[in-house]
């Protein structure tokens, strides 16, 4: 059968361009949006006011924000009395800051240790982003295209694999998942909408045949790991479910991102001997 389109590239440096587009003042909270304190003011104060439970407050001192404030820990037990903002908020330093242009993607793989990130443009900060902000549009947008590609990549990788003994890796699936693999490219055939045998394929087939021949790198106990967290956010994605909608949810998807990127380096561009 001859292909009518060009095999797609699936590198990282591909998807990288591809997230040019998607950076995180797209899902930032502009600076005139967001609720500020100042060294003077009294916790339990603050507290009482509610504060739209913003997880960190910018601390502004003559009109400079010179750090933030963890407001979060006291959302579901009272502060201590007569402390104020002054006597324990994180004074400014690098770690604190990312740059409007950056990627969504360089932030959420990091956002595990740095959940939140002043937004510098120019001279000036201009906003905030947390990890709070992963429900929003433009990093569901990135998340796909992470996810798809890596699948993308599994396919070729696969292909390559094998290359003239078309479709072998079967045999490296379970005898159920065969049958489905098999009724599927059938049915493909048979609508005209074939384009190739591992087309036909879930996730977790590939991810199994992957795992079990050896073309990624990682112990296949930890990649039935890596796989399974990958196929989870997959699914929540393809499915338009929340994926953080909790402080540990959105930790989840960080620790996700950067194993998707770990996995997608480690992908083997020459055969290994037989693992089946």
């Amino acid at each position: 059968m001859t292909t009518w389109a060009a095999r797609a590239d699936t590198t990282l440096e591909t998807v990288q361009a591809m997230q040019a587009g998607l950076t995180v003042d797209l899902i930032m909270t502009p600076r005139d949006k967001l609720m500020t304190c100042s060294p003077n003011d009294c916790i339990d104060s603050l507290m009482d006011a509610k504060l739209d439970r913003f997880s960190f407050l910018p601390v502004v001192q003559a009109g400079l924000i010179t750090g933030l404030y963890h407001a979060e820990r006291w959302f579901d037990e009272p502060p201590p009395p007569g402390r104020s903002i002054g006597d324990d908020f994180e004074l400014l330093t690098e770690n604190h800051l990312i740059g409007s242009n950056a990627g969504i993607l360089d932030f959420i793989k990091t956002g595990a240790e740095r959940p939140t990130r002043l937004v510098v443009s120019g001279t000036k900060i201009v906003g905030l982003v947390c990890m709070a902000d992963l429900h929003k549009l433009p990093v569901r947008a990135a998340l796909f295209s992470v996810v798809t590609a890596l699948e993308m990549a599994m396919a070729d990788c696969i292909d390559d694999a094998w290359q003239d003994r078309s479709s072998d890796w079967l045999n490296l699936l379970s005898s159920a998942r065969r049958e489905d693999v098999k009724d599927r490219i059938a049915e493909a055939r048979q609508n005209d909408t074939f384009v190739s045998d591992i087309a036909s394929t879930q996730f977790d087939d590939k991810a199994t045949i992957m795992r079990k021949r050896g073309l990624v790198a990682g112990s296949k106990s930890q990649l039935r790991k890596d796989f399974k967290a990958i196929r989870k956010l997959r699914d929540n994605l393809a499915h338009a479910n929340d994926y953080a909608s909790t402080p540990t949810a959105a930790k989840s998807v960080s620790c996700t991102v950067a194993t998707i990127l770990r996995v997608a380096s480690q992908l083997r561009t020459s055969v290994p001997p037989d693992a089946s």
